[in-house]
């Protein structure tokens, strides 16, 4: 029995292209299948337990749990599980999960996990895998729909582990494409607010795809708008603005910085006196770079606000625009606030929200 569940042919799977510079994308096209399902940024690691509590583990550890950028509390880019093939058995709900990378020792004969992959993929991958000494490959769908297998191979332990080294950026972005997708999907389920859009658009220049949800602040301001979305134990905020362009100066973590804690201090406030919201890059970075969003330059950046005179913190993300048509700069941004909450899931949602500004 359970060399027949662990153990798929590649007659049963379909569509390959190359993954990162030596895998292959699987695709099953076996129908009906359960649909995959799991937490957000959760990973199911399957390797044999004798693998894993070697250096491996804390190898993953390493690249796969390293902390979200940029959090008050530490939380992991990604949530890992350990399991052995063998619970795949015992538990059948582990093979409908989302995102798994499997971990194999191909040396190991009798390993459970290398005879499954040995199964699973092509004789001549497998030869590849023994010849380099590395080798990567990704199967969809193979126990359930909306499902991927990211497969990290050596031809030993000590390759296994050299080669993650090299091949863990391009697995962490992959994994994180397909959870994207999956925050936007839960940012905008009550689909989009199209007059709050509008006024964001009147107040700041800028277009924004704000979902179902938020309330505007009152605040009767020409170039500042401020929206607010309720959460457990907290707020989901975006807040939009514009400032003449004057020169280059202004592109640059300097300026972000002070765009943002101009409005802070005008506009943000508690209950008690002499209240306003700074950016604290003391006690963690302002983290900033270049990009371009929607065909614009912008300064991104993410960092730690905190009320003065009082005690609430949390984080952000911003993206200042250079709108060159209309000779200013626009700052969107979105701040959270959840005291004693997780807040990772709920900045990736600002940031995918964010990321749908455009300026004319």
């Amino acid at each position: 029995m359970i060399h027949r569940i662990l153990t798929f042919s590649l007659a049963l799977l379909l569509g390959i292209t190359v993954f990162s510079s030596c895998g292959e994308d699987i695709q099953r096209s076996l129908a009906p299948t359960p649909t995959a399902f799991g937490k957000i940024n959760g990973v199911t690691i399957i390797s044999d337990q004798s693998l894993w509590e070697s250096n491996l583990r804390d190898s993953m550890a390493f690249y796969f749990e390293a902390p979200y950028l940029i959090l008050p509390q530490p939380e992991p880019i990604f949530d890992l599980r350990h399991i052995e093939p063998i619970k795949l058995l015992e538990e059948p709900t582990f093979q409908e999960l989302r995102n798994y990378i499997v971990l194999a020792d191909l040396s190991d004969k009798d390993s459970p996990t290398t005879e499954m992959v040995v199964k699973d993929l092509s004789d001549a991958k497998i030869q590849q895998v023994r010849e380099e000494g590395f080798g990567t490959a990704v199967a969809r769908n193979k126990w359930a729909t909306g499902q991927q297998l990211i497969y990290l191979m050596g031809k030993n332990r000590e390759e296994l582990i050299k080669g993650l080294g090299a091949a863990y950026p391009a697995v962490v972005a992959r994994i994180d494409e397909r959870e994207n997708e999956r925050v936007k999907v839960t940012a905008y389920f009550r689909g989009i607010d199209r007059q709050l859009g509008a006024t964001i658009t009147e107040k700041s220049g800028a277009t924004i795809d704000i979902p179902g949800g938020y309330e505007m602040v009152p605040i009767d301001e020409p170039n500042f708008a401020w929206l607010r979305k309720d959460t457990r134990g907290g707020s989901l905020n975006i807040m939009a603005t514009r400032v003449p362009y004057k020169d280059q100066s202004q592109l640059s973590r300097e300026g972000l910085k002070s765009i943002r804690d101009q409005i802070g201090k005008e506009y943000i406030s508690t209950t008690l006196e002499n209240t306003y919201m700074r950016v604290n890059d003391v006690s963690l970075p302002l983290f900033t770079e270049t990009t371009e969003l929607n065909g614009a330059f912008a300064i991104s950046g993410r960092g730690i606000w905190e009320m003065e005179n009082d005690f609430l913190a949390g984080p952000f993300v911003s993206y200042l625009i250079n709108d060159t048509a209309n000779k200013q700069l626009v700052l969107v941004d979105g701040f959270v606030l959840a005291p004693g909450e997780k807040k990772r899931e709920l900045m990736e949602e600002l940031d995918q929200v964010l990321r749908t500004a455009a300026v004319q």
